[in-house]
């Protein structure tokens, strides 16, 4: 199993920065929606590592693939005065129609350390209208800190992304949890930590939304009930230990695994409670 390497997540972070940017650089970025784990840790205050750079969208996929190439080019040049000389390359790990699964790895020419970013896209139903908001990249305090100690070191990277809003996110994890083949402990982290935002407001048509505008349908792999139920404790608890000591520094996950992540298992138990007393269509 990887475990928590400091140094390698600080490059690869730049190395996201420097994709984020140049796709949000883009004509036509406007619509892409920026989402998940990465999303989190830019731009609500995230303070795990996330490797994956996911966005949904309803482009067609001939100027998806445009935008997603141009975007490519333009951070392979941007990489070698952050990581000296080195080559960019792509591998295309599709297996969905309609989404595209990237694995953009940067390889120095002078160390044996690669550097692997995730891109994700997923299409959407069309007219699906996803709850986001604006925000310039070059005032995200993440990121901002990051130019002021000269890591990141693209001049004024003021490209506009646009994020799903705290509540979308969450919606997302929703979905995640019922959906998902296998546990993810990430998604439980993700959920207490959004859980501690007053802006991510528990939105029931938001999450029934996201359980049909997706292009690909929701079939469910768990119900509410089962993070409810005692049986399910080993197995979250296995799911933490197995995802959490990849993106959090060993002393956070001695502290969270002392209390016997606690407070995740009642931040998700507490959300399925609220969601089951919604009333909503849900499984």
């Amino acid at each position: 199993m990887k475990q928590y390497n400091e140094q390698h997540i600080r490059k690869a972070e730049i190395a996201q920065l420097i994709l984020l940017y140049h796709i949000y650089a883009q004509s036509g970025s406007q619509h892409l929606v920026f989402q998940g784990g990465t999303a989190l840790r830019w731009c609500y205050g995230g303070s795990r590592f996330s490797e994956d750079l996911d966005f949904v969208t309803a482009m067609p996929s001939e100027d998806l693939d445009a935008l997603i190439a141009k975007s490519i080019k333009g951070a392979e040049r941007e990489m070698v005065p952050h990581f000296g000389s080195g080559r960019l390359s792509v591998a295309d790990k599709t297996v969905r129609a309609g989404s595209r699964k990237l694995l953009i790895t940067w390889q120095s020419h002078t160390a044996r350390e690669k550097l692997s970013i995730k891109l994700e896209f997923e299409p959407l139903v069309s007219d699906t209208k996803l709850e986001t908001e604006k925000l310039v990249m070059s005032a995200l305090p993440s990121v901002s800190y990051l130019v002021m100690v000269g890591e990141f070191r693209i001049p004024r990277p003021n490209s506009v992304l646009v994020v799903e809003t705290p509540s979308e996110i969450l919606s997302d994890k929703v979905r995640a949890l019922l959906e998902r083949q296998y546990l993810k402990g990430l998604d439980l982290f993700d959920i207490w930590l959004l859980r501690q935002n007053p802006a991510a407001q528990l939105k029931l048509n938001q999450v029934e939304q996201k359980l049909r505008c997706y292009s690909w349908p929701f079939k469910a792999a768990r119900t509410l009930d089962f993070f409810l139920h005692p049986s399910s404790e080993a197995l979250l608890k296995d799911a933490l230990e197995q995802d959490l000591s990849r993106f959090l520094p060993p002393g956070v996950m001695a502290v969270h695994c002392k209390n016997g992540y606690r407070d995740f298992l009642e931040a998700v138990r507490e959300l399925c409670r609220e969601l089951k007393a919604s009333g909503g269509d849900l499984p």
